[in-house]
């Protein structure tokens, strides 16, 4: 993994003669170093201070920036980046927006402070700022202020704010929603578009450049309808409207989409200011805050309530691991993006007196990603992991996967190449003859969520970040079914089904490994039986 602080210069003396003020003029990392000598800069700031090079360059035209509270993105992007570009062009014209006009002209007067600094004025002689308070030809104030003899000016203004007669070689928008209530809330959400469109996105013109900084509160808000206009044009064949770069880092790494983010899975982001037990504990207070504001995953808006009503986090998750002495249960679903996923299981038989206790836990969840998305891939994983496990192990999973052609491979079925795959391991096939009724099935989950299934009790790891929230957000349809809306992956650009699948591949478990205990709740307390196959194929398993 990287290093987690990156060794800057730390004070003006240092830098100017043993560094040179080259790097300070050039790089934005060595500007904010030379500025703000006390910060400790993290290496994700190096790789954001990257991306600004290039957009100041012009080589990015379009730029998002999606980063937890207080991690340094709006110090970084809307307060020193301002003045390192006025040092290379004090004829650029920079207007800046965010949810008041007051968070916005506090933002100026912290660039102003920047510029007035000793350090500045060695690197960029040449950049001037007019007399405090000036009111004459050239402005120095908290909404406006120009660059003495030359043309540029930097203007603030809230969300809703008037530009007119302001034209933006670069416009910044930092934080356009107030917070989660304005972000969800339709009419204030259309009201922060409208004004992008119709007022800020206005007074651009063919060569300037467009940098949004926000917290994800939703799936509508400015970023998402934004990214959702992208993937449209590109589907349309759109070649002139806007490609936007986004520069994503949750508070805690969830999973391996983002090349630029080295971090191992379940590590904070930077854990000097901001502890992993500290992140932990605001997760644990409200998880759908965390998952929007620390985390930049948003729960969307949609009409109809949760599938998963009973679920918890608190009492509904753990820390469970891997025991060799008890039964592996691999449980796929073969839906291949915006992953391929397997679930594994393991259950723990406890008698006290007369009575029996099943604990069903999901210790792994295996979600992977083009182009490791196949079930070769999957099994391959499984393979290396668990090649020393010598007890028994089961295999579950989608119906469909009995297909004679998978979705990767002609000729051969899901579970013939599962079956070659992990043969080392010895399963034992426990696959449906037909995927058990989906609301009825949710239903059962619900109960377990809530334990009023008599000797059955079910839990996952917290590491098992993709199943969790699939349990949090996906929605219900009018039939009890599950509403697996479409989402465009704003790294990746694969639009698929965010939601739906990951959770099928529990259920395919739950309804299979307790079939007894399933037919009885779905026959309403009547003991009755469920098929549980074998198929017979042209593989005869």
């Amino acid at each position: 993994m990287k290093q987690n602080n990156v060794p800057f210069v730390t004070n003006l003396e240092k830098f100017t003669k043993e560094a040179g003020v080259q790097p300070a003029r050039f790089h934005m990392i060595d500007f904010a170093a030379c500025l703000q000598p006390t910060y400790t800069w993290n290496w994700h700031h190096e790789i954001l201070a990257t991306a600004l090079d290039d957009f100041r360059a012009g080589k990015i035209k379009r730029l998002m920036v999606f980063m937890p509270p207080q991690h340094g993105k709006s110090e970084f992007t809307s307060r020193l980046f301002p003045a390192f570009c006025f040092g290379h062009n004090p004829d650029q014209k920079i207007i800046l927006g965010s949810y008041t006009a007051s968070l916005a002209e506090s933002m100026n007067r912290d660039v102003q402070k920047y510029m007035d600094t000793d350090e500045y004025k060695t690197l960029f002689p040449r950049t001037e700022l007019p007399a405090k308070g000036s009111t004459g030809m050239y402005i120095r104030k908290a909404e406006r202020f120009d660059i003495a003899g030359r043309k540029g000016y930097f203007k603030s203004v809230g969300v809703g704010g008037s530009m007119t007669g302001t034209p933006a070689d670069m416009l910044i928008i930092d934080d356009p929603h107030k917070d989660r209530e304005t972000a969800k809330n339709p009419l204030l959400s259309q009201k922060v578009y409208d004004w992008y469109m119709d007022v800020a996105k206005t007074r651009t013109h063919n060569d300037s450049g467009i940098l949004l900084i926000q917290t994800r509160w939703d799936t509508d808000d400015l970023a998402g309808r934004l990214l959702k206009r992208m993937e449209q044009a590109i589907k349309d064949g759109d070649t002139d409207a806007d490609v936007w770069t986004v520069i994503c880092f949750p508070a805690i790494k969830e999973s391996n989409d983002n090349l630029q983010d080295t971090r191992e899975i379940g590590e904070a982001l930077w854990p000097e200011r901001h502890s992993l037990s500290r992140l932990r504990a605001i997760r644990n207070e409200s998880l759908r805050t965390f998952q929007s504001l620390y985390q930049q995953n948003p729960m969307p808006v949609q009409v109809g309530g949760e599938c998963y009503k009973s679920f918890n986090y608190n009492t509904n998750t753990g820390d469970y691991t891997y025991n060799p002495d008890l039964p592996l249960h691999f449980s796929f679903d073969f839906n291949m993006n915006p992953y391929m996923s397997c679930g594994i299981w393991q259950i723990v038989r406890e008698t006290i007196g007369d009575k029996i206790t099943e604990k069903a836990f999901l210790i792994e969840e295996v979600c992977l990603r083009s182009p490791d998305n196949t079930t070769r891939g999957i099994c391959t994983y499984i393979r290396d992991k668990y090649r020393q496990h010598t007890t028994t192990s089961y295999i579950y999973g989608d119906p469909n996967g009995m297909k004679q052609d998978t979705r990767t491979e002609k000729g051969y079925n899901d579970y013939f190449i599962i079956k070659q795959e992990l043969a080392a391991l010895k399963p034992t096939f426990r696959i449906a003859t037909k995927a058990p009724s989906v609301h009825v099935r949710i239903s059962f989950m619900n109960a377990l969520f809530a334990k009023t299934i008599n000797g059955l009790e079910l839990g996952m790891d917290k590491k098992c970040t993709n199943t969790i929230a699939d349990f949090l957000y996906i929605k219900e349809q009018s039939d009890g079914t599950k509403q697996k809306l479409k989402a465009t992956d704003p790294i990746t650009g694969i639009t698929s089904e965010k939601y739906g699948h990951i959770s099928d591949s529990a259920e395919y478990f739950i309804c299979i490994a307790f079939a007894t205990q399933y037919a009885k709740y779905q026959h309403g307390g009547k003991t009755a039986g469920l098929m549980v196959g074998k198929r017979k194929t042209m593989y005869d398993y």
